[in-house]
């Protein structure tokens, strides 16, 4: 008898170490993995700095051509850009999962890699506060879960202190510039927007309705920001400034309120969002300063 209940638990265990993983992504789509995945390749930069953030970088086994974080992340095999993917590649790296980006690498590479038999879990984060849920569920695929939803749950701290200290603060109009020639920004549906309204901040397209417009200078000569905040290098930003110097009609320019936060602080949904975040309210506390002495 006591050889049978024995017998009966260890089938329990077995069972529930094999238990199937059902995790669903952002597109509404439920994955269902038979056991963690060992060989993941990460199609964009921000699932890359995501996956070591919770422990499951060693995992990789491919990724983008722009995974430049951590630094190990530069050892990892090349498998795409943001408009081609080198399939072969793919297939060769005998993948058990791919982590896509549905807006940076498009419907045609996501179908042409399901087509292949891979699995796929799709990822399109467009809220602050949904990036401690992508620790949680890329924890769960790559069976890092515990460190996951510790990771998860100091972001969710730091994003509330952030929250808390830029509460009831003045609105700021504010441009966030992704290229200058031509002129591009994004609308308040991505997540650059979110925290600039985490700071308090108002985006000026905002309303715009692609999510990466493109603008001219006549559109914001009359929304005004007094604000202009560039995704690019510290080095770069004499550059920026010098450049709009000849629209000092601009409430950014006359005041000196033009600024540059390297672009992968701002743009990629990762937990490094955060510095940049504190970067965006502490330009725009400047700019309140300014307000505050007039």
């Amino acid at each position: 008898m006591l050889s049978r209940l024995l017998a009966c638990l260890l089938w329990v265990i077995a069972v529930q170490s094999y238990a199937a993983i059902e995790v669903i992504d952002d597109n509404g789509d439920l994955l269902r993995l038979q056991q963690p995945a060992s060989r993941i390749i990460s199609l964009s930069p921000n699932i890359t700095e995501v996956l070591f953030h919770i422990g499951a970088g060693s995992r990789i086994v491919g990724a983008d051509e722009y995974s430049n974080y951590p630094p190990q992340a530069l050892e990892i095999p090349r498998v795409n850009n943001y408009t081609a993917a080198n399939y072969e590649l793919i297939l060769s790296l005998k993948a058990d999962l791919v982590i896509a980006w549905q807006s940076g690498n498009g419907e045609k590479i996501i179908s042409r890699i399901r087509e292949l038999g891979i699995p796929v879990f799709v990822v399109e984060t467009r809220q602050l506060d949904d990036i401690s849920s992508l620790f949680k569920r890329l924890g769960q695929l790559s069976g890092q879960l515990a460190q996951a939803q510790q990771q998860a749950t100091e972001f969710t701290r730091g994003l509330e202190r952030l929250r808390e200290s830029n509460r009831a603060k003045a609105p700021v109009r504010t441009f966030y510039q992704i290229w200058s020639d031509p002129l591009i920004t994004l609308n308040g549906q991505h997540i650059v927007s979110n925290v600039i309204e985490l700071c308090g901040g108002i985006n000026i397209f905002a309303d715009a309705i692609p999510l990466v417009p493109y603008v001219n200078i006549e559109s914001i000569l009359v929304a005004d920001p007094q604000v202009i905040i560039a995704g690019a290098s510290q080095e770069q930003q004499l550059i920026q400034s010098k450049n709009w110097q000849k629209w000092d009609s601009l409430s950014a320019v006359k005041n000196q309120h033009i600024y540059a936060i390297p672009a992968d602080l701002m743009q990629r949904h990762s937990n490094r969002i955060l510095d940049g975040a504190q970067l965006v309210c502490d330009y725009l506390d400047r700019a309140r300063s300014v307000q505050r002495s007039q």
